[in-house]
């Protein structure tokens, strides 16, 4: 169901004995407990936890990264790097939260102008 501000106010799920090979794109907010081999452009929320890995681009509204991402990263408004999150790919975002313990292998741009995919 759709609010006021236009979100699609769904949560969904890929759950950690889950595969996935193909780009996914949606609206709503996505919880990934397993593993997606292709890009996820998601109007929404997405969460990725430690049991969840990413092989491919991701363009979300904000992004909780707990778990492997192998691509570029493109966030509307936050970005949180959990402890144990590792990113391999370049990062773009407003807002960036770091915990100590993540690893980054790439080029971070955090800026509120962040508004363009490229």
């Amino acid at each position: 169901m759709k609010d006021k501000k236009n979100h699609i106010d769904e949560l969904s799920l890929i759950s950690k004995h889950i595969n996935v090979k193909g780009n996914l794109n949606g609206a709503g907010d996505l919880k990934i407990d397993g593993k997606v081999e292709g890009d996820v452009l998601l109007d929404g929320n997405l969460l990725l936890t430690e049991t969840g890995m990413i092989k491919g681009n991701i363009q979300a509204n904000n992004f909780q990264c707990n778990g492997v991402v192998e691509g570029n990263v493109f966030v509307k408004e936050k970005l949180t790097v959990g402890s144990k999150a590792k990113i391999s790919g370049d990062i773009k975002t407003k807002i960036l939260i770091i915990e100590e313990g993540a690893e980054i292998n790439g080029k971070c741009l955090a800026s509120k102008n962040n508004y363009e995919t490229e």
